[in-house]
């Protein structure tokens, strides 16, 4: 068997195993205390239900709105919901569309590796990203990044062939693409500093004066544009958002002193993105192969991504937001691959001079190969270990979400419902997104919010006379605001308790 062959038995192999690990949780609910997921269930359940206006997609925690809610292009649950109109209400087809993108996902990203690697380089590379924690975490989650990154990929496959050949098929495509990564997550238009930068290093400063890259760049942004501008009117109006305009993202002037943001960016680079050890892997592809295309192009895009966390650094450096660093997945990939390509070349140069070159010089280069070689199963196995917790993680439903299928039948009235979140701002004063949706999805109930710092019988009274039937309070939040339950329990009779949460009756 050739070595052509034997890549592509290696590729399919790769293909296979990295679907059968997606697979794991495919039919899994929503039962873990995901606000986002819970969100992108309410969306579509509200479409499938309420209107399948996609233009109008709708929360559950909605106060006394609409439900109109800013959020990304909700062509995700939107497909979700219309899976619901088709076959009836079921959790999985969320997961299912999020495991047919991921699969696309892995092909798009070969198609991509291919234009800088071949041989074993590229199934390294592709190997890398197929079986990364934070790509197989969002093959099959109900969240918006997984189709966001199928585009992205292919964006950057599209406009790196065009690049290289020239055929304007190449450039619609990526643009296309580009278009429907934006609409579906804004996070990723630092794709547009890789291709600035791609553009300058191989056309010059002159490529502004080609016309197909200026309808690339209006393809690429005005229907993004469009649909933002239409979400940030729906927040002015009614006062929802999915974490955009109702927290503060945004670098400050303390990110020069706090150690606190440039530490947490890159514990979730080395640790989400290169799997601790795989730094060593591409710091030797920088240092053996700095002059090669796929190093240097890896290179801007990583920096095109950190350019992105930084902006962004009150989230991007937090822990629960190693999501935001998916990107860097990709660039890393190809790094990774690169390494391997250099390794490859040491071990060729290592068996072609073992005979000239002295015992010292020989036991130096083995031993260096027989290093990458530990560090490339140090990393398969952390990633092995991450995807495993997950996976024994995810099958095991979340406590709170039995509570609620205990409680649900002790919340007879019908009505809205009050239900704790979590606080309203972050240790530095600024505002976060403190809705909580997972108990409003699994009660089947539509309400509002009441997060830590405005917890008070003023407030909770005042929800009352809106119409609030319930209150669902999470005890680890009460506990923040001294003597509150005590004050609760003596104003309010409580119905049920389950674990973290306490049921009090608000209406008559």
């Amino acid at each position: 068997m050739n070595s052509r062959r034997i890549n592509r038995v290696l590729l399919i192999s790769i293909f296979a195993a990295g679907a059968l690990v997606r697979l794991a949780d495919v039919d899994r609910p929503i039962d873990r205390t995901s606000w986002r997921e819970s969100d992108i269930g309410a969306v579509a359940r509200n479409f499938a239900t309420e209107s399948m206006n996609i233009l109008y997609p709708r929360i559950d925690w909605r106060g006394d709105t609409p439900g109109y809610a800013e959020m990304e292009f909700p062509m995700y649950p939107f497909a979700i919901a219309m899976s619901y109109k088709a076959f009836g209400a079921n959790e999985v087809f969320g997961r299912v569309w999020s495991f047919m993108f991921s699969l696309a996902t892995l092909w798009m990203f070969y198609r991509l590796a291919r234009e800088y690697l071949d041989g074993i380089p590229l199934v390294a590379s592709v190997a890398f990203f197929s079986f990364n924690p934070l790509i197989v975490e969002f093959s099959t989650s109900i969240h918006p990044e997984g189709p966001m990154i199928l585009f992205y990929v292919a964006a950057a496959a599209w406009f790196a062939r065009w690049n290289k050949s020239g055929r304007d098929r190449d450039l619609w495509l990526a643009a296309g693409a580009t278009s429907l990564a934006l609409l579906l997550k804004l996070t990723a238009a630092h794709i547009g500093i890789l291709f600035a930068v791609l553009l300058i290093r191989e056309r010059g400063i002159g490529f502004l004066r080609d016309l197909r890259i200026w309808i690339f760049g209006i393809v690429s942004l005005v229907p993004a544009a469009i649909w933002y501008v239409h979400a940030k009117n729906l927040w002015a109006t009614y006062g929802n958002s999915l974490g955009v305009s109702n927290e503060y993202h945004w670098i400050g002037r303390d990110f020069l002193t706090n150690h606190y943001f440039i530490k947490g960016i890159l514990t979730s680079e080395a640790v989400f993105v290169w799997s601790i050890a795989g730094v060593a892997i591409g710091a030797w592809a920088v240092i053996r192969g700095f002059r090669t295309r796929s190093v240097q192009e890896a290179l801007v895009w990583i920096g095109a991504c950190f350019v992105f966390y930084v902006v962004t650094a009150r989230t991007s450096a937090d822990d629960w937001a190693a999501h935001y660093h998916i990107f860097s997945v990709v660039p890393a990939a190809i790094l990774w691959g690169s390494g391997v390509r250099e390794i490859f070349g040491s071990a060729r140069a290592f068996a072609d001079g073992f005979s000239s070159r002295s015992g010292a010089a020989n036991l130096g280069r083995l031993l260096a190969i027989a290093s990458f070689v530990l560090i490339a199963v140090a990393v398969v196995l952390v990633d092995a270990r991450m995807i495993r917790a997950r996976i024994l993680e995810n099958l095991r439903p979340d406590e709170s979400h039995a509570c609620a299928i205990e409680l649900k039948p002790t919340l007879s009235d019908l009505g809205p419902i009050l239900v704790s979140g979590d606080r309203c701002f972050d240790p530095d004063g600024y505002p976060v997104a403190y809705n909580a949706s997972f108990m409003f999805y699994w009660l089947e109930r539509k309400g509002s919010n009441i997060c830590v710092e405005q917890q008070s019988i003023e407030n909770v009274a005042a929800a009352a006379a809106k119409g609030a039937r319930y209150y669902v309070a999470q005890r680890k939040y009460m506990k923040q605001k001294p003597g509150f339950e005590e004050k609760l329990r003596s104003e309010y009779p409580v119905v049920d308790e389950c674990g973290e949460f306490v049921v009090f009756r608000l209406g008559k």
